[in-house]
């Protein structure tokens, strides 16, 4: 998206903020940055925000706004309207205009001089562009794949109804066994990594001990349990030996195999709650323009 910046001279450095979280693209009547050429990655939006800390002095009389004896009952609400010719616009706070069309074009004006404000008015109008789009989401949208992990204290082994309705290692063999070093013992070593372990699905993890257990064609094998290794069972399960931090003692921590995506769909947060109720006001009569 094209959003272009006006600001004063002296909040030069509010554009140098801004340009750090979502990069410059440059002049854009340089051909290579003009957006409009770019026609496999501009959305077909425009933006604009212009910092106009100055009109904070500006008095609700001269933008138009009618005297209380010809308000309306919401105009009155929300406060705007007048009784003293010098009372300011929003109490002579700051506050944030904004007026877009469907074609996505967005203009805003934001009276104030907080940098955060310009942040978030950038994120704003780029999820009203991937909102008009389609099939797209903010730019600093995002989410995280979370795999829960477990304390499981010194000792672990798969319950006797895993074992019997699990993944089996001859099952993981079958399927991957060109990525492992298999050895006689009835274990696997990765190829790439050889610090990952792959354990048949009988094996028994002993912290006390340090060794990790099972049976192969009816006799015992085992091998050492190490810290710096990772253990995984035929599901995908692994178990690890970690020391939280210094001064606790030793632990097995298992981890699963499946995780869970955590997703949020934008972070433009407070950006409502930052527009004051009278610039609700004009807000609401601002956004129905069309051009």
């Amino acid at each position: 998206m094209e959003t272009r910046f006006f600001a004063p001279g002296n909040l030069v450095s509010n554009l140098d903020f801004v340009e750090t979280i979502f990069g410059n693209a440059g002049d854009p009547f340089l051909p290579e940055n003009d957006a409009r050429l770019d026609v496999r990655h501009w959305s077909g939006h425009t933006g604009c925000v212009i910092l106009t800390p100055h009109l904070t002095k500006v008095k609700k009389k001269d933008v138009g706004l009618p005297h209380i004896s010809e308000a309306t009952d919401q105009q009155k609400a929300h406060g705007m309207c007048w009784e003293s010719e010098d009372e300011l616009y929003n109490n002579g706070s700051a506050f944030k205009l904004t007026a877009r069309d469907s074609k996505g074009v967005v203009v805003t004006m934001i009276a104030d001089n907080y940098f955060g404000y310009c942040k978030k008015e950038v994120k704003t109008q780029i999820s009203y562009a991937t909102s008009l789009y389609g099939l797209a989401e903010e730019e600093h949208a995002g989410g995280a794949l979370v795999f829960p992990s477990f304390d499981l204290g010194e000792h672990f082994s798969l319950s006797d109804f895993r074992r019997n309705v699990d993944h089996t290692f001859n099952e993981v063999v079958s399927r991957y066994g060109d990525r492992m070093d298999l050895k006689a013992e009835g274990y696997g070593v990765d190829k790439d990594y050889s610090s990952i372990l792959y354990i048949p699905e009988d094996a028994y993890i002993d912290l006390r001990d340090q060794s990790v257990s099972w049976t192969k064609d009816g006799e015992p094998q085992s091998i050492p349990l190490q810290p710096q290794f990772t253990y995984i069972l035929p599901s995908g399960y692994k178990v690890e030996m970690r020391k939280p931090s210094a001064g606790q003692r030793w632990r097995l921590v298992g981890t699963n195999a499946e995780g869970t995506f955590c997703h949020k769909p934008c972070t433009v947060s407070a950006s409502v709650s930052t527009v004051s109720t009278a610039s609700r006001e004009f807000f609401s009569n601002t956004v129905s323009i069309r051009s």
